[in-house]
């Protein structure tokens, strides 16, 4: 039984040792596969039985190469014994160069898929740092996101805020870069809001682009401070629906002790936005698909199936350096074929 356990442990070593060897070659022959195959047959011209011919190699004493075109003889050694058969030689490194080399290529597809490299985190919320309302006044406070560099096509924001001070009359979408939204909750009781969209592919790309506009109403006087909390969520158009929030704001306002008079209370009411029918649609082609009386801090579907924090390791490392090894290879022969091109009066590779 022990013998058997040890025979398997070594055929199993046998095999992960051969695939390392492998993986090892098949990296190699991308990088200098291309040197390896122009090389061959000068070297081959200089130094014919320093040069090892393949197929004499791989095969047996006696059987015939095709290679060479005659009888391997391993006595008199495993060179090339012509012209013709180094550079026929020298044509099957190129094969397995390109074969290596497309390996490589799927290989960052794969490593792409898996979340490398990350796509960088450069979007941030904006809001207005200060502001000065009375008791009743309702103003607004447009949320609006900045650095965007990759497309984008979900964004969740989460708000609190001191609602002693304050509270939510609404939450507009109506000059909002999103067209579709799936979650508008609202809680003055604990000072919560919560506004989810997005825009189907390809996505938002801009310099700056508005979200929502929160209108506040002051409820009683001192400074008070609203900030988007850490479950706000500002995911790219990437295939991967990368969180690319870099940092949350704050915004502070002071509520004075005066009130509002009636003539401007009245005037204030063409503010609101009426309420809104599940799946409503609007002049602006924006879907609306939110239940104004969904459960406060309920899960929404862009948290459950792409929101996926990923935690620093020793394998996250590994993976990371081999797509940016990938990475150079694939930039190493696209820039000669990019030159090619531009020299053919045709559009550039990169």
């Amino acid at each position: 039984m022990k013998a058997d356990a040890l025979k398997l442990g070594k055929i199993v070593l046998t095999i992960v040792s051969f695939a390392l060897l492998s993986w090892l070659l098949i990296h190699l022959l991308a990088v200098f596969g291309v040197f390896v195959f122009v090389a061959y047959p000068i070297w081959h011209f200089f130094a014919p039985q320093k040069t090892l011919c393949f197929i004499c190699l791989s095969r047996k004493n006696n059987d015939f190469c095709p290679f060479c075109l005659q009888r391997i003889n391993k006595e008199e050694g495993t060179y090339p014994k012509s012209f013709r058969s180094a550079v026929l030689n020298a044509c099957l490194i190129l094969v397995f160069t390109i074969i290596s080399f497309g390996f490589v290529f799927l290989e960052s597809r794969a490593l792409f898929k898996l979340g490398f490299p990350p796509t960088p985190k450069t979007v941030s919320f904006v809001i207005p740092s200060r502001g000065t309302y009375r008791i009743g006044e309702i103003f607004p406070m447009e949320i609006e996101i900045v650095g965007i560099k990759t497309p984008v096509n979900a964004v969740q924001t989460d708000l609190a805020f001191n609602p002693e001070r304050l509270e939510v009359v609404d939450v507009l979408t109506t000059d909002s870069f999103a067209n579709i939204f799936i979650q508008k909750e609202i809680d003055n009781e604990v000072g919560y809001t919560r506004l989810s969209g997005g825009v189907p592919n390809p996505g938002f790309l801009g310099d700056t682009g508005v979200f929502g506009t929160v209108l506040f109403e002051g409820k009683s006087p001192g400074v008070v401070q609203v900030e988007f909390l850490p479950t706000s969520l500002v995911l790219a158009n990437d295939g991967r629906g990368t969180n690319v929030l870099k940092e949350l704001s704050k915004a502070s306002y002071l509520i004075l002790p005066e009130r509002i008079s009636p003539e401007e209370e009245e005037l204030q009411k063409g503010l609101t936005q009426k309420t809104v029918v599940l799946g409503e649609k609007d002049e602006q082609t924006q879907m609306r698909f939110y239940d104004e009386e969904k459960v406060l801090g309920a899960q929404t579907q862009i948290e459950k199936e792409i929101e996926k924090e990923q935690q620093f390791n020793l394998s996250r490392i590994l993976l990371d350096s081999l797509e940016k090894f990938d990475r150079a290879v694939l930039e190493i022969w696209a820039r000669p074929f990019a030159f090619f091109k531009r020299n053919n009066g045709e559009v550039s590779f990169l």
